[in-house]
């Protein structure tokens, strides 16, 4: 027992030290300079586009206004209108241009970096083929919102084109 006792003091004052030498300062960990864009939570907001995090407020399955939906009311009024998304683009195979892929908040090369946040990635079905671009792309089109609960995502963009 006293060894255990030894044995757990010694690796709690070690983790302690530890800590300490790797920690920021208080006024590091409170800096004002902005995160670099590959650290932020998604693109930077667009003038015209819809924004990501009102994409987000999509979820469960709820009852709303006398019904079951899987979007708050903010959302649903965005149900077959013509909206801009500024996202990543991810395409389902390599080539120069694409008619159907996801668009997202967030770039898609780096699976550490997706959250599982499939409210922030939408479908695109596009009326004329899509260049690729690893850079944001502004995309527009028909947005549809997919309340079939099986459907992993919320999100369709029908007849859209590089804006």
């Amino acid at each position: 027992m006293l060894r255990r006792h030894l044995l757990s003091t010694f690796a709690v004052s070690a983790a302690g030290s530890f800590a300490l030498n790797i920690l920021p300062s208080a006024a590091q960990a409170m800096s004002m300079e902005p995160l670099p864009q590959h650290l932020r939570y998604g693109v930077e907001a667009k003038a015209g586009a819809v924004d990501w995090d009102l994409l987000a407020q999509a979820g469960e399955t709820r009852f709303i206004d006398g019904e079951m939906s899987r979007f708050p009311v903010a959302l649903r009024s965005l149900h077959g209108r013509d909206v801009e998304l500024y996202g990543y683009m991810m395409p389902f195979r390599e080539a120069p241009e694409h008619a159907e892929f996801l668009v997202g908040a967030l770039q898609f090369h780096c699976p550490t970096c997706m959250l599982g946040d499939l409210s922030r990635i939408v479908a695109v079905r596009a009326s004329q083929p899509v260049a690729y671009s690893s850079q944001p792309v502004t995309i527009r089109g028909t947005l549809s919102l997919i309340e079939q609960e099986q459907s992993p995502l919320y999100f369709r963009l029908d007849g859209a084109k590089a804006a």
